[in-house]
Order: C-alpha cells, then structure tokens, then sequence
C-alpha cells in the first residue's frame, strides 16, 4: 500500500513538474514573440521627416584607439582620425580635430597651459561657460576636475558637447559638434569618447 501511494504521489509530481516546464516553455515562447513584435513595429515605423526608419540606438562593434598627441589623451573609434589643425607647434597649446572616414569634422580637441587661464578653481570655469553659453543647454554637470555642458547652438540647431578637463600643467577641452543628420555617426560613441578625454 505504502508502495502504491509513493507510485502516485511521484505521478503526480512528475505531472506537476511537466506542466510547469510546459508553462515555462509557453512563458518563454509569448516573450520572444513579443519581443519580436516590438522589433518588427520599430522596423516599420517611419520617420514623418524623410521616410526612413527611426536610427537605433545600437553602439556598433568597433574598436577604439588611444590618441595622445601633446598635453591631452583621448581614445577615438578607429574609423576616425584624428589631425592637427595647424603646422606651428608650440609647448604652450595644442588644437586638433578629428574628422570622420569621408571627412566631415565632427571633433575638435584644444589644450592650453593653466597659467594662461585667469580662475581659481574648475568650479569658477564651469560657472563662467555656463553664463557665455551661446547654447540652449539640455545638460550640464561640474565634478572633480572637469566639467560638461551640451546642448543645441539655437543659430543651426547642431547637438553640442562641450567637456573641459583641468589637468596638473593644462585646460583641454573636448568639443563635438554635428547636425541631425550626423547623429548615428557620433552620438553611440560619445560616452567612450569624453570618458576616455584627460589632461596633463
């Protein structure tokens, strides 16, 4: 009898067991169904500008290359490349751009001797750019030794970021600048690129 009641206790277990994994399975099933759809409403939706789908915001697989050129280190996606903007070289500053695989300047990088700035502190700059900005501002941010500002320049409607770093000898700024039509070739790298940004 004991033997009979184990037999069907471990039945239905065993049932019990099959029509959870069964329920996982259809769980499981209905999610990637969804996520599916999702995909394929993204995929068809278009934009009422131009009638192409809406850019995704996917960082495309591509490798990064470390850049220090004078007073400042910066890593940048290996299809840009990265140029002096003029033949003079001085120890007291630098100015480079980078420009993206056709051309388009989208980067521009400076760097100047501390001394030659009249501030006390990152704080004072950050407050001083702020009150001169020329953009209308969507973020703005002050810690350690650095700060960001980034907006859109009202006079063209470009996305601007702004990053300037104090170092021990230098003040480097970090300034991209690119229209609507540019974004997908910047924005998924931008967070790599500032993060990257130091002065000497």
């Amino acid at each position: 009898m004991r033997h009979l009641i184990f037999l069907l206790t471990f039945s239905l277990f065993l049932i019990s067991c099959g029509q959870t994994d069964t329920k996982q399975k259809e769980l499981e099933l209905k999610e990637k169904e969804l996520a599916l759809k999702e995909r394929e409403l993204v995929l068809n939706v278009k934009d009422t500008n131009n009638g192409t789908p809406p850019p995704v915001n996917v960082v495309p697989d591509l490798s990064y290359k470390s850049h220090s050129p004078c007073t400042f280190s910066v890593n940048l996606p290996s299809n840009f490349k990265l140029q002096p903007m003029y033949d003079d070289k001085s120890p007291d500053y630098c100015d480079y751009s980078v420009k993206t695989k056709d051309g388009f300047e989208i980067i521009q990088l400076h760097s100047l001797l501390s001394s030659r700035f009249e501030f006390s502190s990152i704080k004072e700059l950050y407050d001083a750019a702020i009150k001169k900005s020329e953009l209308d501002i969507c973020y703005k941010t002050q810690k350690g030794n650095w700060f960001v500002i980034s907006g859109t320049k009202k006079e063209n409607g470009n996305t601007v970021y702004w990053k300037r770093v104090s170092g021990n000898n230098f003040i480097s700024d970090l300034q991209v600048e690119y229209p609507k039509s540019r974004e997908s070739e910047i924005a998924p790298y931008i967070s790599t690129i500032s993060n990257s940004f130091t002065s000497k």
